[in-house]
């Protein structure tokens, strides 16, 4: 015990004193605040603004075909904007060309107008707005013609539905935001920190300094060392980085009038489960990690080597991703109590979908019994795999000789 305690201290040291971690750490916790607090500024700035001030844009109109009987009520009608009323096409041209006007319109009919613009971008409302508008008048002109109120159909078809929602299970649909963002942050921590563990156990066996280890320090706790310094350390930067932005909410949560609670208003009960299943899930890909490290003599095996592991935590990844359209699905259901998927499945369950005490507590029994198998069985394969030099050793072939001892 007191070896793994002076590996694991200072594999620690050695994630904490890079300057690279602790960077990374602070740009991604200063990029988190920012992007909660910047916006506010913002936000108590057009607070203070009176809209009347605010500068409209100019827009040009030809009443061509004598529709309007007065074309002043029709452009307050479009308030948005301001009006410059032209004689002839040709004058709307100039004064587009001429930077006065934005766009202007030809109507030639109660359905018809030509839209004129020098250079229409991918953003462009004008015509969009100016047609709902002709289209409205288009329409009361109409109805009046028919002896019909506008106003009297307009209320008709305005008239809303009262209801109320009584949910008795989850709101999946105000869930689902901070479920993605939880389970993307464990897919970063096992696909970023698994290829740290793997590569530092690679890269002292490429140097020959794990044949000086070994013969000083109990290979058993060297592995475990090294993998829960690398995954203690994730899981310390994840807090750190969460952690500010929560914070910077708390601080700034009346300016946004609470409008982003449901992202960081997370009950208790998902904390909880997520910090369990998180945490020992990130153990398992990461005890697996280490011993494909030790498998290979060269980093850049480490990639090939890994290439299986990763291909299942992107399948666990995918299912959670569509378990979250179908919380309740038996796929999801029965991911959540295979190890290897239950990590992220499991959280989708209580947070989006209906599940019992009784399988959150036997979901987690499995998948720390496995995490502590796949650690013992890691410990081995590091064992038998750290002094074996040459082409990268296949995992079958490690399992069947150290079954064979």
């Amino acid at each position: 015990m007191k070896q793994f305690w002076t590996v694991l201290k200072f594999e620690l040291g050695n994630y904490f004193k890079s300057k690279s971690f602790v960077v990374t750490t602070l740009l991604l916790m200063g990029m988190m605040i920012a992007a909660v607090t910047v916006p506010t500024f913002f936000m108590k700035g057009s607070s203070k603004a009176d809209p009347a001030e605010d500068e409209k844009t100019t827009l040009a109109i030809m009443d061509e075909g004598g529709v309007f009987e007065d074309l002043t009520a029709f452009e307050e009608s479009l308030g948005q904007y301001n009006w410059i009323n032209c004689l002839d096409e040709k004058e709307i041209e100039k004064t587009i060309e001429d930077e006065k006007a934005e766009a202007g319109f030809v109507v030639k009919a109660q359905d018809s107008y030509v839209y004129i613009v020098k250079n229409q971008g991918l953003s462009d409302t004008y015509q969009t707005s100016f047609e709902n508008a002709l289209s409205m008048f288009y329409r009361d002109t109409r109805l009046r013609e028919q002896g019909l109120d506008p106003e009297q159909i307009e209320a008709l078809f305005a008239t809303t539905i009262d209801s109320d929602t009584k949910i008795l299970g989850k709101n999946s649909a105000q869930n689902y935001a901070y479920t993605y963002i939880l389970v993307f942050i464990i897919y970063f921590l096992i696909i970023f920190y698994g290829q740290m563990i793997a590569t530092s156990v690679t890269s002292e066996k490429s140097n020959r300094a794990i044949e000086i280890l070994v013969t000083s320090v109990d290979s058993n706790s060297l592995i475990f060392g090294k993998v829960i310094a690398g995954a203690f350390s994730g899981v310390v930067q994840a807090v750190l980085i969460i952690g500010s932005a929560v914070g910077a909410y708390r601080f700034t949560r009346s300016v946004w009038s609470h409008k982003l609670d449901f992202l960081f208003k997370i009950p208790m009960n998902v904390w909880i489960t997520y910090l369990i299943f998180g945490i020992f899930g990130y153990l398992l890909y990461a005890f697996i990690f280490g011993m494909l490290g030790s498998l290979v003599s060269k980093t850049e095996d480490i990639s090939k080597s890994a290439t299986p592991v990763t291909m299942i935590y992107l399948v666990s990844f995918f299912v959670a991703i569509l378990g979250m359209n179908m919380p309740d699905s038996l796929m999801i259901k029965i991911a959540s109590f295979i190890p290897f998927t239950s990590t992220n499945a499991m959280l989708v369950r209580v947070t989006m979908g209906t599940v019992s005490l009784v399988e959150v507590i036997i979901s987690a029994v499995i998948l720390v019994a496995s995490c502590g198998v796949v650690g013992v069985l890691t410990a081995k394969v590091f064992r038998f795999g750290t002094l074996m030099y040459g082409n990268p050793i296949k995992l079958t072939h490690a399992l069947r000789k150290i079954k064979e001892q």
